[in-house]
């Protein structure tokens, strides 16, 4: 038996214990994501971040967008500034990209990113070892020399350098500014960073994203999306608490990040001051959904107990008919994580000529607009 997985705070807010706990395989939609979780370390969730992880798969988009690098595909990329290999599309086609790449954008299976700048590390999803070895392989004839044997980490440069006499705005190894990228090959992915010491503390991690508890409940919660209508989970970002609280006081915010007591009362003062909001989730996940019907977001928050889930359903429904877009429709659910607690999901699909919901969330709550996410009292 595991301990208790959840406790009550401020007979509110619930705070995930550290037991590890394997999930059972997500629905096709969430496989590849959960997949790209599974290579990331659980500590980057104990950051100043909200989404502190970041993903987009790219054959999912590819077919969904008629070519990942088509004109729709690249108006659908919603991370192009916080995946560094994607900020070199805006500079060149998808040959070049490819050129200096070493590898056509489409065998890549997905990215995902994570961390702070200038610590933050990017992950290059392949379909096997043998895609990672090769094409690590390859940059060791462009540049790429040998700075680490265990692990055997090879650097186009100096750690954290800029080198703006080498710059090669194509290059998703180089960009616009000549930084150095530092390189790992780690079963089925390629990581890569500014500097090799970003990279030698993802060898013999443990325990991932996603064995923690929220986002293991949040991967449960969209997988049940996809039974009712199968589809594709084109991007998504990981949430933590952080990005339901208003930022009056910034320091506060930094503070609750690795400190609980910190982040409760930050809760507690926010509903203090009478902000609309749903029940404090533990974490969760928000994803850019291709179904039969087209573009939809997918939401999926953390909760201890399906009853509070259920009002937290009933919470994100009302604000987002309250302060977003009309859609086409607006629907959730509870979903129960057997042992872990429950998902509350929230589904919005597109209106015919709208943006896609995904964008519009993003933009609306990134740029400190209205917050569908936002920890507060139900009115």
């Amino acid at each position: 038996m595991t301990r208790p997985l959840w406790r009550s705070v401020s007979s509110r807010l619930v705070v995930v214990s550290f037991s590890v706990l394997m999930i059972a395989p997500a629905a096709r939609a969430a496989s590849t994501l959960e997949a790209a979780l599974r290579a990331v370390p659980d500590s980057v969730l104990a950051t100043p971040d909200p989404m502190p992880i970041v993903f987009m798969d790219v054959q999912a988009l590819s077919r969904a967008a008629g070519g990942a690098l088509s004109d729709a595909g690249l108006r659908r990329m919603a991370f192009a500034q916080s995946i560094r290999p994607l900020n070199a599309l805006s500079y060149g086609g998808a040959q070049t990209w490819t050129e200096k790449a070493g590898i056509p954008f489409e065998d890549i299976s997905y990215f995902a990113a994570f961390g702070q700048p200038p610590a933050r590390v990017t992950h290059w999803g392949l379909a096997t070892k043998a895609a990672a070895d090769t094409l690590v392989a390859k940059l060791k004839d462009r540049n790429f020399r040998p700075v680490s044997t265990a692990p055997r980490i090879l650097a186009n440069g100096e750690p954290r350098a800029l080198n703006l006499r080498a710059r090669q705005p194509t290059d998703p190894w180089s960009g616009p500014m000549g930084e150095t990228s530092a390189i790992l090959a780690i079963d089925r992915v390629v990581a890569q960073a500014s500097a090799a010491a970003d990279l030698e503390t993802r060898v013999g991690v443990g325990r991932s994203a996603a064995d923690h508890e929220a986002v293991a409940t949040a991967l449960t919660g969209l997988a049940a999306a996809d039974e009712r209508d199968p589809g594709a989970i084109l991007q998504a970002a990981v949430v933590t608490p952080l990005m339901g609280i208003t930022p009056d006081d910034p320091a506060a915010l930094l503070s609750a990040t690795t400190d609980l007591a910190a982040q409760r009362k930050a809760i507690a003062d926010q509903r203090e001051r009478g902000r609309d909001g749903v029940p404090a989730y533990a974490g969760g996940i928000v994803a850019d959904y291709q179904g039969k019907n087209g573009p939809a977001l997918l939401v999926s928050l953390a909760y201890p107990d399906c009853r509070t889930a259920d009002r937290a359903v009933s919470a994100l429904k009302a604000r987002w008919r309250a302060g977003m877009t009309p859609a086409a429709s607006v629907d959730g659910r509870s979903v129960e994580s057997p042992q872990r607690g429950c998902a509350a999901v929230l589904r919005v699909d597109r209106a015919a000529g709208a943006n896609t919901p995904f964008g519009e969330f993003l933009g609306t709550s990134l740029q400190r607009g209205f917050n569908v996410l936002q920890i507060g009292s139900q009115r």
